[in-house]
């Protein structure tokens, strides 16, 4: 899909964030050089919701929603349905923390299925509405260098 200039970099964040839902996932192969047990998965996964996927959200919601939500109701729809999936996988971050030995494996699946999901309607749905409803005009800025700090 062609993405708006200013949507390329989240597209390749999103990239990442694949990768790290297919390391969670347990019916897919094992990745090269990747963690491989549920101990190590979840210390993978924690520290990439710390030096990727919290400033990634907090981009989104601070900037690219608020931008969507004034275009209309089918965006404002789709940008709360964006917010609502941002709080779910925050929260499933949350309980890898504490979670124990016997459920960790359990919920690392559930939250690559949930990470790959969201991805996924972040890239077919929402961002190809965005680029179908906002004006040339909404763009301006975004492509900004310095946006991600």
């Amino acid at each position: 899909m062609k993405r708006h200039e200013a949507l390329v970099p989240l597209s390749r964040e999103h990239h990442h964030l694949l990768i790290l839902a297919q390391v969670l996932k347990h019916d897919v192969p094992a990745y090269p050089n990747m963690p491989t047990t549920p101990a190590e998965q979840r210390t993978y996964a924690l520290a990439r919701f710390d030096d990727l996927l919290s400033a990634h959200f907090r981009w989104e919601e601070e900037v690219l929603l608020p931008l969507a939500e004034r275009y209309g109701d089918k965006l404002c729809r789709l940008a709360h349905q964006v917010r609502t999936d941002h709080a779910a996988i925050r929260t499933a971050f949350d309980n890898l923390k504490t979670a124990t030995d016997l459920d960790l494996p359990q919920q690392l699946d559930a939250l690559g299925h949930q990470l790959a999901a969201h991805v996924r309607f972040e890239e077919r749905v929402f961002f190809q509405k965005m680029q179908d409803l906002l004006p040339p005009e909404a763009w301006i800025g975004l492509e900004q260098p310095g946006r991600w700090n």
